[in-house]
Protein backbone atom coordinates (compact mmCIF):
# COMPACT_ATOMS: atom_id res chain seq x y z
CA UNK A 1 0.00 0.00 0.00
CA UNK A 2 2.90 2.62 0.95
CA UNK A 3 4.34 1.31 -2.53
CA UNK A 4 1.67 2.67 -3.94
CA UNK A 5 1.18 5.82 -2.22
CA UNK A 6 4.28 6.73 -2.99
CA UNK A 7 4.45 5.84 -6.66
CA UNK A 8 1.16 7.76 -7.06
CA UNK A 9 2.83 10.63 -4.85
CA UNK A 10 5.63 10.88 -7.46
CA UNK A 11 3.32 10.76 -10.39
CA UNK A 12 1.66 13.59 -9.14
CA UNK A 13 4.78 15.27 -9.07
CA UNK A 14 5.61 14.47 -12.28
CA UNK A 15 2.54 16.09 -13.46
CA UNK A 16 3.03 19.25 -11.80
CA UNK A 17 6.68 19.69 -13.03
CA UNK A 18 5.37 19.14 -16.44
CA UNK A 19 2.67 21.81 -15.88
CA UNK A 20 4.77 24.28 -14.81
CA UNK A 21 7.26 23.33 -17.44
CA UNK A 22 4.31 23.83 -20.08
CA UNK A 23 3.56 27.41 -18.75
CA UNK A 24 7.28 28.67 -18.55
CA UNK A 25 7.37 27.61 -22.29
CA UNK A 26 4.11 28.88 -23.37
CA UNK A 27 5.12 32.37 -21.65
CA UNK A 28 8.30 32.38 -23.28
CA UNK A 29 7.39 31.97 -26.58
CA UNK A 30 4.21 33.64 -26.25
CA UNK A 31 5.39 36.92 -25.37
CA UNK A 32 8.34 36.73 -28.48
CA UNK A 33 5.28 36.23 -31.00
CA UNK A 34 3.86 39.41 -29.01
CA UNK A 35 7.14 41.21 -29.20
CA UNK A 36 6.87 40.37 -32.91
CA UNK A 37 3.26 41.23 -33.24
CA UNK A 38 3.73 44.78 -31.74
CA UNK A 39 7.15 45.30 -33.61
CA UNK A 40 5.24 44.38 -37.03
CA UNK A 41 2.19 46.28 -36.88
CA UNK A 42 1.79 49.31 -39.25
CA UNK A 43 0.43 52.15 -36.94
CA UNK A 44 -1.20 54.50 -38.64
CA UNK A 45 -1.59 58.52 -37.21
CA UNK A 46 -5.35 59.32 -35.91
CA UNK A 47 -5.48 62.66 -37.71
CA UNK A 48 -7.93 64.96 -36.97
CA UNK A 49 -8.33 63.52 -33.68
CA UNK A 50 -9.87 66.64 -32.14
CA UNK A 51 -9.67 67.64 -28.53
CA UNK A 52 -12.10 68.59 -25.73
CA UNK A 53 -11.38 70.97 -22.81
CA UNK A 54 -12.04 69.31 -19.76
CA UNK A 55 -11.74 65.63 -18.53
CA UNK A 56 -13.23 64.81 -15.48
CA UNK A 57 -12.01 61.12 -14.12
CA UNK A 58 -13.97 59.72 -10.86
CA UNK A 59 -12.31 56.19 -9.37
CA UNK A 60 -15.88 54.25 -8.63
CA UNK A 61 -13.84 51.12 -8.23
CA UNK A 62 -10.25 51.19 -6.45
CA UNK A 63 -8.06 49.19 -4.37
CA UNK A 64 -8.22 52.29 -1.74
CA UNK A 65 -11.74 54.45 -0.85
CA UNK A 66 -11.41 58.18 0.32
CA UNK A 67 -14.94 57.89 2.19
CA UNK A 68 -15.97 54.68 4.06
CA UNK A 69 -19.52 55.36 2.81
CA UNK A 70 -17.71 54.25 -0.87
CA UNK A 71 -16.87 50.62 -1.07
CA UNK A 72 -13.40 49.64 -2.64
CA UNK A 73 -12.07 46.41 -3.82
CA UNK A 74 -9.14 44.47 -6.31
CA UNK A 75 -10.64 45.75 -9.62
CA UNK A 76 -10.97 48.88 -11.74
CA UNK A 77 -14.04 51.25 -12.68
CA UNK A 78 -13.55 54.49 -13.40
CA UNK A 79 -16.12 57.40 -15.05
CA UNK A 80 -14.56 59.27 -17.61
CA UNK A 81 -16.20 62.63 -18.44
CA UNK A 82 -15.10 64.78 -21.79
CA UNK A 83 -17.07 67.86 -22.96
CA UNK A 84 -19.34 65.39 -25.18
CA UNK A 85 -19.05 61.68 -23.56
CA UNK A 86 -20.04 60.02 -20.11
CA UNK A 87 -17.72 56.90 -20.48
CA UNK A 88 -17.37 53.90 -17.68
CA UNK A 89 -14.21 52.49 -18.29
CA UNK A 90 -13.72 49.09 -16.85
CA UNK A 91 -16.55 47.36 -14.30
CA UNK A 92 -15.04 46.50 -11.52
CA UNK A 93 -14.41 42.50 -10.08
CA UNK A 94 -17.86 42.16 -7.84
CA UNK A 95 -14.78 39.74 -6.22
CA UNK A 96 -17.93 38.28 -3.45
CA UNK A 97 -20.83 37.81 -5.74
CA UNK A 98 -22.70 40.56 -4.04
CA UNK A 99 -25.75 41.81 -5.25
CA UNK A 100 -25.88 45.01 -5.67
CA UNK A 101 -22.03 44.54 -6.49
CA UNK A 102 -19.90 47.32 -5.23
CA UNK A 103 -19.77 49.43 -8.28
CA UNK A 104 -23.31 50.03 -8.60
CA UNK A 105 -23.24 50.25 -4.72
CA UNK A 106 -20.82 53.46 -5.40
CA UNK A 107 -22.26 54.34 -8.25
CA UNK A 108 -26.01 54.91 -6.36
CA UNK A 109 -24.25 56.51 -3.51
CA UNK A 110 -22.27 59.10 -6.30
CA UNK A 111 -25.49 59.61 -7.73
CA UNK A 112 -24.19 58.06 -11.45
CA UNK A 113 -27.44 57.38 -13.51
CA UNK A 114 -26.61 53.90 -15.56
CA UNK A 115 -28.85 55.93 -18.38
CA UNK A 116 -26.06 58.92 -18.27
CA UNK A 117 -23.62 56.73 -19.75
CA UNK A 118 -22.92 57.38 -23.38
CA UNK A 119 -19.89 54.68 -23.92
CA UNK A 120 -18.76 51.79 -22.00
CA UNK A 121 -14.96 51.17 -22.50
CA UNK A 122 -13.20 47.75 -21.15
CA UNK A 123 -9.79 47.82 -21.64
CA UNK A 124 -8.94 44.12 -21.16
CA UNK A 125 -10.96 40.46 -20.22
CA UNK A 126 -9.67 40.00 -16.99
CA UNK A 127 -12.10 39.16 -13.90
CA UNK A 128 -11.33 42.38 -11.92
CA UNK A 129 -12.33 44.86 -15.00
CA UNK A 130 -15.16 42.40 -16.31
CA UNK A 131 -17.30 41.80 -13.12
CA UNK A 132 -15.82 38.58 -12.38
CA UNK A 133 -14.31 35.19 -13.49
CA UNK A 134 -18.29 33.69 -15.04
CA UNK A 135 -18.24 37.01 -17.20
CA UNK A 136 -14.54 36.60 -18.52
CA UNK A 137 -15.60 32.88 -19.04
CA UNK A 138 -18.62 34.08 -21.27
CA UNK A 139 -16.24 36.76 -23.06
CA UNK A 140 -18.51 39.37 -21.35
CA UNK A 141 -18.83 41.87 -18.81
CA UNK A 142 -21.17 42.90 -15.99
CA UNK A 143 -21.78 45.59 -13.48
CA UNK A 144 -23.42 43.11 -11.15
CA UNK A 145 -24.71 39.67 -10.86
CA UNK A 146 -27.55 39.83 -13.21
CA UNK A 147 -26.47 40.92 -16.81
CA UNK A 148 -29.12 43.40 -17.74
CA UNK A 149 -29.74 45.56 -20.43
CA UNK A 150 -28.37 49.31 -20.32
CA UNK A 151 -31.23 51.75 -19.66
CA UNK A 152 -30.27 53.91 -22.46
CA UNK A 153 -30.26 51.99 -25.91
CA UNK A 154 -27.99 54.18 -27.27
CA UNK A 155 -25.05 52.86 -25.10
CA UNK A 156 -22.44 51.21 -26.99
CA UNK A 157 -18.92 49.46 -26.43
CA UNK A 158 -15.38 49.86 -27.29
CA UNK A 159 -13.95 46.18 -26.37
CA UNK A 160 -10.95 43.80 -27.18
CA UNK A 161 -11.70 40.87 -29.88
CA UNK A 162 -14.32 38.57 -29.12
CA UNK A 163 -15.68 40.87 -26.43
CA UNK A 164 -19.99 41.23 -26.62
CA UNK A 165 -22.84 42.42 -24.48
CA UNK A 166 -26.16 41.04 -25.15
CA UNK A 167 -28.48 43.65 -26.90
CA UNK A 168 -25.61 46.17 -26.64
CA UNK A 169 -23.51 47.54 -30.27
CA UNK A 170 -19.81 46.71 -29.33
CA UNK A 171 -17.22 47.83 -31.44
CA UNK A 172 -13.17 46.29 -31.29
CA UNK A 173 -10.75 48.49 -30.76
CA UNK A 174 -8.57 46.54 -32.95
CA UNK A 175 -5.84 49.49 -34.16
CA UNK A 176 -5.48 53.36 -32.61
CA UNK A 177 -9.23 55.09 -33.56
CA UNK A 178 -11.19 57.89 -32.66
CA UNK A 179 -14.50 56.76 -30.96
CA UNK A 180 -17.54 58.70 -29.81
CA UNK A 181 -20.06 61.46 -31.02
CA UNK A 182 -18.75 63.23 -34.18
CA UNK A 183 -15.94 61.04 -34.63
CA UNK A 184 -12.66 61.99 -35.56
CA UNK A 185 -13.62 65.54 -33.45
CA UNK A 186 -14.46 64.62 -29.71
CA UNK A 187 -10.93 64.47 -28.53
CA UNK A 188 -11.63 60.45 -27.32
CA UNK A 189 -10.32 57.64 -28.96
CA UNK A 190 -7.98 53.94 -27.97
CA UNK A 191 -4.40 52.71 -28.36
CA UNK A 192 -5.90 49.96 -30.33
CA UNK A 193 -5.00 46.36 -28.56
CA UNK A 194 -1.74 45.25 -27.51
CA UNK A 195 -1.05 41.12 -26.95
CA UNK A 196 0.31 40.10 -23.77
CA UNK A 197 1.14 36.69 -22.94
CA UNK A 198 1.06 35.43 -19.63
CA UNK A 199 0.82 32.55 -17.27
CA UNK A 200 -3.02 33.33 -16.88
CA UNK A 201 -3.16 33.07 -20.60
CA UNK A 202 -3.06 35.17 -23.45
CA UNK A 203 -4.63 38.85 -23.45
CA UNK A 204 -5.57 41.65 -25.84
CA UNK A 205 -5.25 44.93 -23.58
CA UNK A 206 -5.69 48.63 -25.31
CA UNK A 207 -6.12 52.20 -23.46
CA UNK A 208 -8.63 55.14 -23.30
CA UNK A 209 -6.93 58.33 -24.75
CA UNK A 210 -8.48 61.76 -23.86
CA UNK A 211 -6.51 64.64 -25.43
CA UNK A 212 -7.35 67.62 -23.50
CA UNK A 213 -7.46 71.51 -24.82
CA UNK A 214 -3.81 73.46 -24.65
CA UNK A 215 -2.46 69.92 -22.52
CA UNK A 216 -2.50 67.18 -24.75
CA UNK A 217 -2.78 63.43 -24.48
CA UNK A 218 -3.57 61.32 -21.29
CA UNK A 219 -3.48 57.66 -21.15
CA UNK A 220 -6.19 55.92 -19.26
CA UNK A 221 -5.00 52.80 -18.32
CA UNK A 222 -6.50 49.77 -17.09
CA UNK A 223 -3.34 47.21 -15.73
CA UNK A 224 -0.46 48.14 -18.50
CA UNK A 225 -0.22 44.32 -19.06
CA UNK A 226 1.47 45.76 -22.44
CA UNK A 227 3.71 47.04 -20.07
CA UNK A 228 4.35 50.77 -19.74
CA UNK A 229 7.18 50.99 -22.50
CA UNK A 230 5.09 49.69 -25.44
CA UNK A 231 1.96 51.98 -24.35
CA UNK A 232 3.95 54.83 -24.27
CA UNK A 233 5.38 54.10 -27.66
CA UNK A 234 2.07 53.16 -29.38
CA UNK A 235 1.23 56.78 -28.16
CA UNK A 236 3.77 58.49 -29.43
CA UNK A 237 3.23 56.53 -33.16
CA UNK A 238 -0.33 56.93 -33.14
CA UNK A 239 -1.09 60.61 -31.68
CA UNK A 240 0.46 63.57 -32.58
CA UNK A 241 -0.59 65.23 -29.51
CA UNK A 242 2.29 65.20 -26.69
CA UNK A 243 1.70 63.05 -23.54
CA UNK A 244 0.58 65.24 -20.93
CA UNK A 245 -0.60 62.25 -18.38
CA UNK A 246 -1.25 58.63 -17.52
CA UNK A 247 -3.61 57.64 -15.25
CA UNK A 248 -4.58 54.55 -13.75
CA UNK A 249 -3.37 50.86 -13.28
CA UNK A 250 0.56 50.24 -14.01
CA UNK A 251 0.92 46.56 -12.83
CA UNK A 252 3.61 46.64 -10.76
CA UNK A 253 2.66 44.16 -8.22
CA UNK A 254 6.16 44.04 -6.49
CA UNK A 255 7.67 42.60 -4.28
CA UNK A 256 3.80 41.16 -3.81
CA UNK A 257 0.35 42.12 -5.65
CA UNK A 258 -2.95 42.39 -3.85
CA UNK A 259 -4.79 39.02 -5.62
CA UNK A 260 -3.86 35.91 -4.19
CA UNK A 261 -4.45 32.23 -5.36
CA UNK A 262 -3.99 30.10 -2.49
CA UNK A 263 -0.64 30.89 -1.54
CA UNK A 264 0.21 31.41 -4.94
CA UNK A 265 0.91 35.44 -5.32
CA UNK A 266 -1.99 35.59 -8.41
CA UNK A 267 -0.61 39.28 -9.62
CA UNK A 268 3.16 38.94 -9.74
CA UNK A 269 3.49 35.61 -10.46
CA UNK A 270 0.40 34.84 -12.82
CA UNK A 271 0.19 38.30 -14.63
CA UNK A 272 3.75 39.84 -15.01
CA UNK A 273 7.35 39.70 -16.03
CA UNK A 274 8.46 36.74 -18.74
CA UNK A 275 7.84 33.90 -17.12
CA UNK A 276 6.28 31.81 -13.95
CA UNK A 277 9.68 31.73 -13.11
CA UNK A 278 10.73 35.15 -13.82
CA UNK A 279 8.10 37.57 -12.74
CA UNK A 280 8.69 40.83 -12.62
CA UNK A 281 11.14 42.69 -9.90
CA UNK A 282 11.88 45.73 -8.90
CA UNK A 283 14.87 46.79 -10.98
CA UNK A 284 12.27 46.72 -14.26
CA UNK A 285 9.73 48.88 -12.13
CA UNK A 286 12.03 51.39 -11.85
CA UNK A 287 12.91 50.85 -15.66
CA UNK A 288 9.07 51.34 -17.01
CA UNK A 289 9.10 54.50 -14.24
CA UNK A 290 12.51 56.06 -15.83
CA UNK A 291 10.76 55.39 -19.35
CA UNK A 292 7.76 58.04 -17.66
CA UNK A 293 9.68 59.99 -16.63
CA UNK A 294 11.66 60.55 -19.89
CA UNK A 295 8.11 62.03 -20.99
CA UNK A 296 8.21 64.55 -18.16
CA UNK A 297 4.50 64.20 -18.18
CA UNK A 298 2.21 67.00 -16.32
CA UNK A 299 0.23 64.07 -14.43
CA UNK A 300 0.39 60.93 -13.29
CA UNK A 301 -2.17 58.75 -11.25
CA UNK A 302 -2.14 55.63 -10.55
CA UNK A 303 -4.28 53.18 -8.46
CA UNK A 304 -3.02 50.17 -6.10
CA UNK A 305 -5.51 47.49 -7.61
CA UNK A 306 -2.27 46.02 -9.35
CA UNK A 307 0.51 47.92 -7.65
CA UNK A 308 1.93 47.30 -4.65
CA UNK A 309 2.37 49.99 -1.55
CA UNK A 310 6.01 50.28 -2.16
CA UNK A 311 5.87 51.10 -6.38
CA UNK A 312 3.15 53.62 -5.35
CA UNK A 313 5.58 55.25 -3.31
CA UNK A 314 8.39 55.17 -5.80
CA UNK A 315 5.92 56.37 -7.70
CA UNK A 316 5.35 59.49 -5.43
CA UNK A 317 9.33 60.17 -5.28
CA UNK A 318 9.75 60.30 -8.66
CA UNK A 319 6.70 62.54 -10.03
CA UNK A 320 5.93 64.95 -6.53
CA UNK A 321 3.36 66.93 -6.93
CA UNK A 322 2.78 66.01 -10.19
CA UNK A 323 1.63 62.08 -9.18
CA UNK A 324 -1.47 61.49 -7.71
CA UNK A 325 -2.60 58.41 -5.95
CA UNK A 326 -6.12 57.25 -7.26
CA UNK A 327 -9.24 56.31 -4.62
CA UNK A 328 -12.88 55.63 -5.00
CA UNK A 329 -14.63 58.66 -4.78
CA UNK A 330 -11.50 61.21 -5.49
CA UNK A 331 -12.04 62.72 -8.75
CA UNK A 332 -9.41 64.05 -10.50
CA UNK A 333 -10.50 67.47 -13.17
CA UNK A 334 -8.01 68.43 -16.31
CA UNK A 335 -7.93 71.43 -18.91
CA UNK A 336 -10.49 73.78 -18.37
CA UNK A 337 -13.43 74.40 -14.81
CA UNK A 338 -16.53 72.10 -15.79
Amino acid sequence: MLRILNWLLACLAILILAGLVFLEIRQIYGNRKAARLIAEFQVETVENFGATRSLRILPLIEYHSSDLALLSEVGVSYLVETDDLRILFDVGHNAMAESPSPLQRNMETLGIDLASIDLVFLSHNHLDHSGGQRWVMKNTFSLGNEQEPFPNPDTWAVVPQGVTYPGMKTFVASKPMSIGKGLGTTGVGSSGTMPRQLVLGWIEEHSLVVNVEGLGGVLIVGCGHQPVPNLILRYEAAFEEPLYGVVGGLHFPVPQGRIMVGPIDGQRLLASGEGLLNPMTMSEVEQHVAVLKLRNPGLVAVGSHDSSDEAIELLRRQFGDRFRHLRVGEEILIGAAR
